[in-house]
């Protein structure tokens, strides 16, 4: 862990740093793969699984959506206490698994992984380091090895590392299974990612951002919703997990569509509704939402990607036009910097360790998800 002064702009420096710690975990595709390769095939009539709590949950949503378009290989994003009681979902020795935890101390992730090696199948555990109770119980440990800027920090950086880590799992396994995969990890799109979109993308965000946000809380602010569709779906839940840490405000997520028959009912005026949208379909879609909401005086920001503007939108940010199977691993960083510009203007500092922001509430996170930390 860096020993850095208490002014550091943790969170910011965690975010900016992206592009150079994907591609520092991309040279390690081979050993990431050769795990794939080994330990994620499925026997005969098997499934592959990634499961997870918060942001392993979310990550595992994520990859799964695109891994059967670029790898050919059918994967299920659940929840571990989904995983974990499910009835319907038999599970045996031809059965793989992605346990995803950065501690492996998440207490119902250990039950799940425990689970599936109790039924004869295999699990790869994905961490950050040995990966504690599940990486010990694992066939096979995949560590990011991504060094903390700050104990405690809302996640960012790993998060990134996390999708990337999962493609490089799922590409090996498809490959030794013999898939007609369709991408690379290794490939010149996620070369252009690393090298170029991403950094671009957060210069962008970073000149348009703060603006944006102190012209939102100028106005007055009830809340933020953070919509997607697909994979990004599973990335707006990312968004509002990182957003609900670091402002004053109550955060909701929703799939895009669903968001119009329930949740717009409970909306308010003042809210600002964030629209992911990084295919033509979902440009379309999320066009048809911003229109409709601003004949209910509603402010929505687009995070565009796929080259077409969200027509209606109060404000866009458009980044450069991304293939559709990479959009999880791009779209995080605009909602990061959303994050920390929100925070920022609304004089939050999104710097502090959380144990050191709410003691109380850090506490009460701990025994909610990780009783086993304080054991």
């Amino acid at each position: 862990m860096n020993d850095t002064p208490a002014t550091q702009p943790h969170m910011l420096v965690d975010i900016l740093r992206q592009a150079e710690v994907l591609s520092a975990l991309l040279t390690r595709h081979a050993e990431f793969a050769a795990i794939g390769a080994e330990h994620l095939v499925p026997g005969e009539n098997g499934g592959v699984y990634a499961f997870g709590c918060g942001d392993g949950w979310f990550a595992a949503r994520a990859v799964a959506d695109v891994a059967r378009a670029a790898f050919d290989m059918p994967v299920e994003g659940v929840t571990s206490l989904e995983f974990l009681l499910s009835k319907t979902r038999p599970v045996g020795s031809v059965d793989r698994a992605v346990a995803i935890s950065m501690s492996g101390t998440v207490d119902r992730t250990i039950a799940a992984a425990a689970r599936i090696r109790e039924a004869g199948g295999r699990y790869v555990a994905l961490t950050n380091e040995g990966g504690a109770q599940m990486g010990a119980a694992a066939n096979a440990v995949a560590s990011l090895r991504i060094d903390d800027i700050a104990p405690f920090l809302t996640g960012t950086t790993r998060y990134s590392g996390t999708i990337l880590g999962m493609m490089m799992l799922i590409e090996g396994a498809a490959k030794a299974a013999g898939r007609n995969i369709n991408a690379s990890c290794l490939g010149p799109e996620i070369a252009q990612l690393l090298e170029k979109t991403i950094p671009t993308t957060l210069d962008i965000c970073g000149d348009q951002l703060p603006g944006i946000c102190l012209d939102v809380l100028s106005a007055g602010i009830g809340g933020v919703r953070i919509l997607g569709a697909g994979s990004e779906w599973a990335t707006a839940d990312y968004g509002a997990a990182k957003l609900v840490k670091v402002i004053q405000a109550p955060v909701w997520s929703s799939e895009i569509e669903e968001f119009a028959h329930s949740l717009f009912w409970s909306s308010r005026q003042d809210e600002l509704v964030v629209l992911l949208a990084s295919t033509p379909e979902v440009t379309k879609l999320a066009s048809n939402t911003a229109t409709a909401l601003a004949h209910a005086g509603m402010r929505t920001l687009a995070i565009e990607t796929a080259g077409i503007p969200v027509e209606g939108a109060t404000y866009r940010i458009s980044l450069p036009e991304t293939p559709a199977w990479l959009a999880p691993l791009l779209m995080p960083a605009p909602l990061q910097m959303l994050a920390y510009s929100m925070a920022m203007a609304s004089g939050y500092d999104p710097n502090l360790s959380q144990d050191q922001a709410d003691p109380g509430r850090f506490l009460a996170a701990q025994l909610l998800s990780r009783r086993c930390e304080l054991t």
